[in-house]
């Protein structure tokens, strides 16, 4: 009984912790889309917002994000990840997403924007090009 009574009390304190708001915090991060290329993007200071784009290092291109572009409005946040790829990059057809993290540093446009390129090429222009118009506010 007493085991009961000690279990009902711990399950009242849990659901009305729950029901009061404890729920996790909405993100502020954002998915850009080459969708999303088409219009301006807005975001606020201090955002987060995150690209992924098909990549095959296999093949020798990679994405380079061109900083020049981003006019001191938008920051790197943290390395570009690799996902869904064969542990060999040296295998032929190993091609995953490769996934960049932005953030919104200060108020101001600027553009966002990333080539599809092999980086010994210098001179050649991308095979890919994707960028979007970013008003951060």
């Amino acid at each position: 009984m007493r085991h009961a009574l000690l279990f009902a009390s711990a399950l009242t304190v849990l659901v009305t912790g729950c029901a009061a708001g404890t729920a996790p915090a909405a993100s502020t991060e954002r998915e850009l889309t080459a969708a999303d290329s088409r219009v301006p993007v807005q975001v606020t200071v201090g955002q987060v917002f995150v690209v992924r784009l098909p990549s095959n290092a296999s093949t020798g291109y990679s994405w380079a994000w061109d900083q020049a572009a981003a006019a001191g409005v938008i920051v790197q946040d943290g390395e570009p990840a690799m996902a869904g790829v064969n542990p060999d990059p040296q295998t032929v057809g190993s091609g995953g997403t490769q996934t960049w993290r932005f953030r919104a540093a200060a108020a101001g446009q600027g553009e966002l924007r990333l080539d599809y390129r092999r980086p010994w090429e210098t001179g050649a222009a991308p095979a890919q090009t994707v960028r979007w118009q970013i008003q951060v506010r």
